[in-house]
């Protein structure tokens, strides 16, 4: 995807429409709220830790954000719909289930497993 289509699909997040780009997932909720979702590696779950997820959350924040900066029309998305940033990391069963494990809202970790 080149950058002018990246720029038009950021503009459609607001209108409900996901972008995906690499292992994250960013899209807007009816209330307010961009998730920036990432998809662990683990590939077993049983192989999940919480310090694996952890540095894996913080892969997807530094991601957005090199993303946000790369793009202007990210952080104007945010700022024009006010929109509250919820980062979360999830498990992907083979396209057959999204497993949330955690998500982090204003620098605060919940933990849906462990």
């Amino acid at each position: 995807m080149d950058k002018d289509d990246i720029r038009k699909r950021i503009w459609l997040i607001a209108d409900g429409v996901p972008l995906k780009s690499g292992n994250m997932t960013i899209k807007t909720t009816d209330t307010d709220k961009l998730l920036v979702t990432g998809w662990t590696n683990t590939i077993h779950l049983e192989n999940i830790s919480k310090n694996k997820i952890a540095q894996e959350l913080e892969d997807i924040k530094t991601s957005f954000s090199e993303l946000s900066k790369s793009f202007n029309e990210l952080i104007n998305l945010v700022k024009l719909n006010n929109l509250t940033i919820e980062y979360h990391m999830a498990y992907d069963d083979s396209g057959k289930a999204g497993i949330g494990l955690c998500s982090e809202i204003g620098g605060i970790i919940n933990w849906y497993i462990m």
